[in-house]
């Protein structure tokens, strides 16, 4: 018959972790991943249908604007006119563009458009009009100023460019807030490209929606997270409390306490696992309290005949000395003599 060698040391301390606790850290690893691969997945929706909504808008507005650019007005401004002590001009042809640019601005209150020409040396533009002059001159580009540009502006003498930040379109900071930028040629009444227009848009609200995303999913995490948390808490108190009665009658039977009640622990209507196991604990304890007593019984026999062969050999130790042996043939004698006489 084989032996099963239990590798047990009771003595030895270990960190106990009940499996409650398993259940509820699993929980919390397990939401928190997919928690976070829902949030990175919703912010990025609603961002990007956020930027969407405005880059639509904002290439609809410049497109329009620059259709309403009278360009001969502009380029004989651009040739005749004279920059004033501040930096802009008082031809009134400048006005009447401004005029313009105030109108788009008006119905479109994120846009601030601005104007520029292509100068004589590469890469060069000029700007005519900006928009800023009417409203913050310190932030408006001046009358006829040079630049060399080899980037979105000087693209946007060719055809309609939207302004990147590593080849994604996105809002970019300075330190008047948050723009989206698009640029577009002008044409004269010929097709001819004369000019450009280009137009920052406001998009601080695009991060407003960021903003309230993280405002709103914070809350609404930690109100799921705490509710999801009682809830994995209290089944998982549901879940171990017939492993825990289980692992104390366990102790009692180890005791030798083997009068236990598993009928009571076992759901008769809905058993599931945990049940199949009482139940085959049961059986298991009741055959090892059985195989107990027949080995208590066994044991008590064994002692019996022990004590009964003991005795055997001592009566027989006893017979073979020599007193015993002396006694016995005066008991003989005795006998021989008292048949005699009677």
């Amino acid at each position: 018959m084989g032996t099963v060698a239990l590798n047990v040391k009771p003595s030895q301390r270990v960190l106990f972790f009940s499996l409650r606790w398993k259940l509820l850290l699993g929980f919390t690893l397990v939401f928190s991943v997919v928690f976070a691969a829902a949030f990175y997945w919703f912010l990025t929706y609603s961002t990007n249908t956020a930027l969407d909504k405005i880059q639509n808008d904002l290439e609809n507005t410049v497109s329009g604007a620059a259709k309403g650019v009278n360009t001969e007005e502009l380029l004989a401004l651009a040739n005749e006119g004279v920059p004033n002590a501040d930096g802009f001009t008082d031809d009134p042809r400048f006005q009447d563009q401004l005029n313009w640019l105030d109108t788009v601005h008006q119905i479109e209150p994120r846009a601030w458009p601005y104007i520029y020409i292509p100068g004589k040396e590469t890469n060069e533009i000029i700007y005519v009009v900006d928009l800023f002059a009417r409203y913050d001159a310190n932030r408006a580009t001046t009358f006829l100023k040079h630049k060399i540009s080899k980037g979105f502006s000087l693209a946007g003498l060719k055809e309609m460019t939207i302004r990147t930040t590593d080849g994604k379109f996105d809002t970019y900071e300075d330190e008047y807030g948050s723009w989206v930028s698009a640029y577009t040629p002008i044409r004269d009444a010929q097709g001819k490209i004369v000019g450009a227009m280009g137009m920052d848009f406001e998009a601080s609200y695009v991060n407003r929606v960021r903003q309230a995303i993280l405002d709103k999913i914070v809350v609404a995490f930690a109100i799921t997270y705490l509710t999801l948390f009682v809830l994995v808490y209290l089944v998982s108190r549901t879940l171990t409390s017939p492993i825990r009665k289980l692992t104390r009658v366990a102790e009692k039977i180890s005791e030798g306490d083997y009068n236990q009640d598993f009928a009571q622990m076992i759901h008769e209507r809905f058993p599931d696992e945990i049940d199949t196991l009482t139940s085959v604990f049961g059986v298991m304890a009741s055959k090892i309290y059985q195989r107990e007593q027949s080995l208590r019984a066994q044991v008590e026999q064994l002692k019996i005949e022990i004590d009964d062969v003991k005795r055997q050999r001592q009566v027989a130790e006893i017979a073979d000395t020599d007193f015993f042996k002396e006694l016995k043939s005066k008991a003989i004698l005795m006998r021989q003599r008292h048949a005699t006489s009677s």
